[in-house]
């Protein structure tokens, strides 16, 4: 039964979400004022094209004072939830927000409070204005703005919000993240988190919904473009330098990339153009990285080796341990340098650093390295 009620529940507040229209709302509020007070409301708050404008402005449209704008703005919020339809028209709305605080821990960040209460055709510059304008003015008994501090970032959330458990969260994934060293999927993370006693001890405060939101709210960690987790101190997160963003994009693409395909992606990906000779600067540069051919770099952890053909053939050989085939040693030098089969044969032509057995397979001459 318990089961059954939880799924009623679910599907109500799904439906109340999907039928939720700020816009719709305030223009149904508004109604309740005069021409001028709807007018000013909507200057103030950005309800209109123009977007938000300052009481001076609205003052010399109306040829008042700022102060006296404040008034109109102050005494028509006070008309609005003094009217005869304020609270059938609000409760169902504080209902929707309130219950989606509650289920992210009691604290969101504006952008992913927005992105939860509005749907895909409601979620526009107008209906996030206007939710902003309910949340801010007309629940403004039941819903606190946070301003952005040292350790949260600027935060919705209900009266007497849940911060303090909120950092404690942060700081033990902060641990967490740290001791694995890499940026995490959130259900990386969030399994994780799950094995540590932190979350056992507090399982009835630790969904994953409200993980999601401390990593949100916390100042600790931010979000790659990747939708990867990690310290917001990490240029595999945050990318300030060309190099970490070239870092970034070869390691999510998981093979070699021409240089001109790394800058073009880097623009894409981080909406800033990134030039092709700048990008290719660096990747001669930095030792991370590794020429395989033809303008293709790959990231040197992945097991390339720097140097030319030649080296790489020596290495080849000298690792087998034993003499190989002309086959074999072009199979395993295609699997580090992207060039042609005769270039291998060319490079196993030098007699000083290989020689050929009786069966005709190659190996280093004693005194090659």
């Amino acid at each position: 039964m318990s089961s059954i009620l939880d799924r009623v529940l679910i599907s109500k507040e799904e439906t109340e979400r999907r039928q939720f229209d700020p816009v719709d709302v305030v223009n149904t509020l508004l109604r309740q004022l005069s021409s001028k007070e709807a007018d000013v409301l909507r200057r103030r708050f950005g309800l209109t094209e123009q977007g938000e404008e300052t009481l001076e402005h609205i003052g010399n449209v109306y040829q008042v004072t700022r102060e006296r704008i404040r008034q109109i703005e102050g005494t028509s919020i006070k008309k609005i939830k003094q009217s005869s339809i304020f609270s059938d028209t609000i409760r169902p709305v504080e209902h929707v927000v309130m219950n989606v605080l509650h289920q992210y821990g009691g604290a969101l960040t504006d952008d992913m409070l927005m992105s939860r209460l509005l749907q895909a055709n409601k979620d526009n510059l107008m209906g996030r204005k206007a939710l902003r304008f309910i949340l801010e003015r007309l629940l403004d008994e039941k819903i606190d703005w946070l301003a952005e501090t040292k350790k949260q970032r600027a935060t919705w959330s209900v009266k007497n919000p849940p911060l303090e458990f909120f950092h404690k969260m942060a700081e033990h994934l902060a641990q967490l993240i740290t001791t694995k060293a890499v940026p995490q999927t959130f259900d990386q993370l969030y399994e994780l988190f799950k094995t540590q006693p932190f979350f056992s001890e507090h399982a009835d405060r630790t969904s994953a919904d409200v993980v999601l939101s401390v990593l949100h709210v916390s100042q600790l960690f931010d979000q790659n473009p990747f939708d990867e987790y990690g310290l917001a101190s990490w240029g595999q997160i945050v990318p300030k330098r060309m190099n970490d963003r070239i870092y970034l994009v070869l390691k999510k693409h998981g093979k070699p990339m021409h240089f001109v395909e790394i800058a073009d992606t880097i623009t894409k990906i981080f909406k800033k153009k990134a030039y092709p000779p700048t990008v290719h600067n660096e990747l001669i540069l930095n030792e991370q990285y590794v020429l395989v051919g033809r303008g293709m770099y790959a990231l040197k952890e992945w097991g390339f080796k720097a140097g030319v053909v030649a080296d790489i053939v020596a290495d080849v050989v000298k690792r087998a341990g034993k003499p190989l085939t002309r086959e074999e040693v072009v199979a395993e030098v295609l699997k580090q340098r992207l060039v042609k089969r005769n270039t291998v044969h060319l490079a196993l032509t030098d007699k000083q650093r290989f020689s050929r057995t009786s069966d005709g397979k190659y190996q280093l001459v004693p005194t090659a390295t």
